[in-house]
C-alpha cells in the first residue's frame, strides 16, 4: 500500500474514534484524539515530504511523468531548472493550467465490450499513432547534449509528431534543422517565434522540407519571476557572464536573442520585452504576409479566445493551437482548457484545434479531446524526461501518457479517438 494511502486511512480511523462512545467507557475525551490527529498531520506532513523526495534511477522505476521532473531537478543548473519550470509574474496562469482540469470530471461506462482502443489520429493528411505531440521547446542544450536531435529520435522511435522551435536553433546552429531532420528520417514541423519570423527564415525553413509551420503569438516577453526566485534563495552565480559554461551557450548568439554579457536573467523577460522580443506589436496584416509567403501549412500558437478563433480562419490559417506557452509568459490567469471551449466555438468545426500547456496525465488529454481538441501537446514533461535520461526518458514519458489514455478511453467506452465526445465529461461547478 502507498504511503499516502496508509496516512489517509489512519486520519480516517481518528476521525471514527473521536465521534465513537468508546472514548468516554475508556476515561478519554474527544480532545485526545484531536490532538492526536494534529500531531499525525505533522507526521504525515513529514512522510509524504520524504515520499516525494524519491529519485528514480532508471525509466523502468516511473510511476508518472512527474517522477522525470524531480530526476531533472537534480541533473539541471538551478538557473535552467528554474527558467523550465516556472511561470510568469506570480505563477497564476501556471496554476490555471492545473487547476483547469479539476473543472471536469470523466464519465466513466460500463460493459462496452472494448477488446481494442485505437488511439489514432488524422492531422493534414498523416496518420499518427497518438493525438500527444511534442511541443516546441528552446534551448534544448540546455537540457542535454544535441537535445533537439535526441528528441528527434525518441520521436522517430515513438511515431510521435514534433514540433521543433525552429527559430532559435537556427541562429546558434546553421544546421539545426537538417541535423533533426535527419535523426527523425523525415521533415519536422518548425516553429517561428514572434516578430522574428521574416521572409528569410520562413524560406529557410521551408527549405528543409517542412510541412508545417507554427507561428508562436504567446510569447509576451513576461517571464521575469524564475531567477527572481533563486536570488532570494541566495543562488549565486546567475550572471551568465560568471560562468563559462553559459558563455559558451549564450555568447555565441546573435543579438535577436542574446543577452548581453554581465546582464542578470533576473531581467531577461522584462529586457526581451523592451527589445521586442515579443509578439504583442504583431497583427492580422502580419498573418496574412507570412500566410501568402509559403505554401507551408501555416498554424497560430497562442489563439485563446474566440475572436481571435474566428479572425484565424478568416485570414487563413490552417489551424490554431491553444496555449500560454505553458504559463511561461502571461498573467492571464486561465487555463488553456478553460480556453477550449470558446476557441472551438470561434472555429466552427473549419479548422483543426491543437491545445497545450499543462498536460500531465492522459486523463488530462482525454478531456481536451473531448472537448474538441484534435491533438493535444506537452513541453516541459519530454523535457523532464530528456534532462533525466536522454532518449530513453522521453520515450517513456510518451509511453506513460498514452498507457494512461488508453485505460481511461477504456474505462470511458472510447474504443477510438472518434468515440471521445463531450458528453464523455461532466462540468464541475
Amino acid at each position: 500500500m502507498l504511503l499516502s494511502n496508509r496516512l489517509r486511512d489512519r486520519r480516517a480511523f481518528l476521525s471514527y474514534l473521536a465521534a465513537s462512545p468508546i472514548l468516554a467507557y475508556v476515561g478519554l475525551t474527544s480532545r485526545w484524539v484531536e490532538d492526536l490527529m494534529q500531531e499525525t498531520t505533522a507526521q504525515d506532513s513529514v512522510a509524504l515530504d520524504r515520499q516525494n523526495e524519491i529519485i528514480i534511477k532508471s525509466v523502468k522505476e516511473a510511476l508518472s511523468v512527474f517522477d522525470f521532473d524531480a530526476v531533472a531537478r537534480t541533473k539541471l543548473s538551478p538557473a535552467h531548472y528554474t527558467f523550465i519550470t516556472d511561470g510568469s509574474f506570480n505563477n497564476e496562469t501556471l496554476r490555471a493550467n492545473r487547476e483547469g482540469f479539476s473543472k471536469y470530471a470523466i464519465r466513466l461506462r460500463r460493459l462496452t465490450s472494448i477488446s481494442k482502443v485505437d488511439q489514432s489520429v488524422s492531422i493534414f493528411g498523416i496518420t499518427w499513432d497518438s493525438p500527444i505531440f511534442l511541443c516546441p521547446v528552446g534551448r534544448m542544450n540546455a537540457y542535454y547534449p544535441q537535445g533537439a536531435v535526441v528528441v528527434a529520435r525518441a520521436a522517430k522511435a515513438t511515431r510521435t509528431l514534433q514540433v521543433l522551435a525552429g527559430s532559435q536553433v537556427i541562429v546558434s546552429d546553421p544546421k539545426a534543422i537538417e541535423d533533426v531532420v535527419v535523426a527523425r528520417g523525415e521533415p519536422v514541423w518548425v516553429a517561428g517565434l514572434g516578430d522574428t519570423l521574416d521572409r528569410p527564415l520562413v524560406k529557410r525553413i521551408e527549405a528543409t522540407g517542412c510541412p508545417t509551420l507554427v507561428w508562436t503569438i504567446d510569447d509576451g516577453g513576461g517571464n521575469t519571476i524564475g531567477a527572481k526566485s533563486l536570488q532570494r534563495a541566495g543562488v549565486a552565480n546567475l550572471d551568465r557572464e560568471a560562468d563559462s559554461r553559459c558563455v559558451g551557450c549564450h555568447g555565441n548568439l546573435p543579438k535577436v536573442i542574446r543577452i548581453a554579457p554581465g546582464t542578470p536573467m533576473d531581467v531577461v523577460g522584462a529586457i526581451g520585452s523592451l527589445r521586442g522580443e515579443n509578439s504583442i506589436k504583431l497583427n492580422w496584416d502580419d498573418v496574412r504576409r507570412v500566410r501568402d509567403m509559403t505554401r507551408m501549412k501555416l498554424v497560430l500558437k497562442g489563439i485563446v479566445t474566440q475572436e481571435d478563433a474566428k479572425l484565424s480562419v478568416q485570414n487563413g490559417v490552417d489551424a490554431v493551437l491553444v496555449s500560454n506557452h505553458g504559463g511561461h509568459e502571461d498573467a492571464s490567469g486561465r487555463g488553456t482548457i478553460e480556453c477550449l471551449p470558446e476557441v472551438m466555438a470561434g472555429v466552427g468545426g473549419k479548422i483543426p484545434v491543437f491545445i497545450d500547456s499543462g498536460f500531465r496525465s492522459g486523463a488530462d488529454v482525454f478531456k481536451a479531446l473531448a472537448l474538441g481538441a484534435t491533438a493535444v501537446g506537452i513541453g516541459r514533461p519530454h523535457i523532464w524526461g530528456l534532462s533525466s535520461f536522454g532518449q530513453e526518458g522521453v520515450e517513456t514519458v510518451i509511453e506513460l501518457l498514452r498507457r494512461e489514455l488508453q485505460v481511461i478511453m477504456g474505462e470511458a467506452g472510447a474504443a477510438s479517438v472518434a468515440n471521445i465526445r463531450r458528453d464523455s465529461l461532466v462540468s464541475r461547478s
